[in-house]
């Protein structure tokens, strides 16, 4: 009776064992497929983070009436942000391009940002974009250079071990991103005289 007994704990063991065999199997199956999903994961955000930012200047040619209370306005659209954050950090440049052959007599030396402006020609952040507004004194063509920078900004939900990994997977060099520049023109015109009909007299 004893062997049998002995036999019965032997074969209990063999199942145990087994069992947990099979769960240790698939507990490592199951880090696998998370270390597959995760690393998918982490490169599709990396890949977001490593594209180029764009600076997107739908008006690339526009004219202007000089007039004392007249402004004009030119719209920048940043591309390859990753979140609003990203916009609402994102810094904007502007300057006389080398190639104008015009220079208005009040701009500024070193071109104008969202910090450096003047009264007559500003830049400013508006729902996400930037908007250049420029009241000209003189006409002329005048030829303008723009870029922005953008400061990644990593998403704070991921848990430290994974935010770490996926700052080594976009790269240090992708964390500062610099638009390549945008030329953009704007023709400058005075308005003409006032046309008078020629005095008719009656007799």
């Amino acid at each position: 009776m004893a062997g049998n007994k002995n036999m019965v704990y032997f074969i209990l063991y063999i199942v145990l064992i087994t069992e947990l065999l099979i769960v240790i199997t698939e507990r490592d199956e199951l880090m696998e497929v998370e270390k597959v999903i995760r690393d998918k994961m982490v490169t599709t955000l990396a890949l977001n983070y490593q594209q180029d930012v764009i600076l997107s200047i739908p008006t690339k040619t526009s004219d202007y009436n000089i007039r004392p209370d007249n402004f004009h306005s030119v719209v920048m659209i940043p591309l390859g942000v990753t979140s609003d954050k990203e916009k609402d950090n994102s810094e904007y440049f502007i300057d006389i391009d080398e190639t104008s052959k015009t220079k208005p007599s009040d701009w500024p030396n070193g071109g104008i940002s969202l910090e450096n402006s003047t009264d007559n020609y500003k830049l400013v952040k508006e729902g996400g974009n930037a908007i250049f507004t420029a009241k000209f004194t003189q006409p002329g063509t005048y030829v303008f250079t723009a870029f922005c920078k953008v400061e990644r900004i990593l998403p704070d939900y991921l848990p430290k071990n994974l935010l770490e990994y996926l700052e080594k997977q976009v790269g240090e060099e992708h964390l500062h991103k610099k638009s390549i520049p945008e030329l953009f023109e704007v023709t400058a015109k005075r308005q003409g005289g006032l046309k008078t009909k020629a005095a008719e007299f009656l007799f």
